[in-house]
């Protein structure tokens, strides 16, 4: 029609659109989970921290390693490197008084301390405890977990490790055969 000014064709950049609707998904995502986690980096699962005390439980004997003591760079390395391999996701399980009474006296069970809190990074709030608790024989031993606790209260809903072999071989390796 005379007169009329052209008109203007609207582009649209359907790829960009795409790609920012995938990019902001993934952050909501993310942010969610980190949030949930109270961890930003939740998805990184290295643990380099050194108990500075391990004690391991066997039939109602206590074994204390402290640094410089014969076998507790071996089991420091053991626990760190369990802890290095990730959480798989939250047990749903506690420690009632009775389970931790026979995890110190009937079964084996390992039991770290460190001097100031850590964070073991998952995709759930695991606080930042300053002892952790591995059960290797008896109650709850089917399953990778570890009880995080704090001033000697060991909370409920411990993480499912992906695997505590490299403790299990430390134990082993010292004459704390299962």
């Amino acid at each position: 029609m005379a007169g009329e000014p052209p008109t203007e064709r609207l582009r649209v950049n359907l790829a960009g659109m795409f790609i920012a609707l995938i990019g902001f998904g993934l952050l909501v995502v993310f942010a969610t989970i980190a949030l949930a986690a109270q961890d930003p980096l939740w998805f990184w699962s290295r643990f380099e921290e050194r108990p500075v005390r391990i004690i391991v439980y066997r039939g109602g004997q206590r074994t204390v390693f402290e640094p410089g003591q014969m076998g507790y760079a071996e089991l420091a390395e053991a626990v760190r490197a369990s802890l290095a391999q990730g959480a798989v996701r939250s047990s749903g399980i506690g420690l009632s008084a009775g389970s931790l009474e026979d995890a110190y006296g009937l079964y084996l069970t390992v039991e770290a301390f460190f001097d100031r809190p850590v964070k073991l990074h998952a995709g759930f709030n695991t606080g930042w405890p300053t002892q952790m608790l591995f059960p290797i024989t008896g109650r709850h031993a089917d399953q990778p977990i570890v009880f995080l606790g704090r001033d000697g209260q060991y909370m409920a809903n411990g993480p499912v490790l992906r695997t505590v072999e490299p403790l299990r071989d430390a134990l082993y390796a010292l004459g704390f055969a299962p």
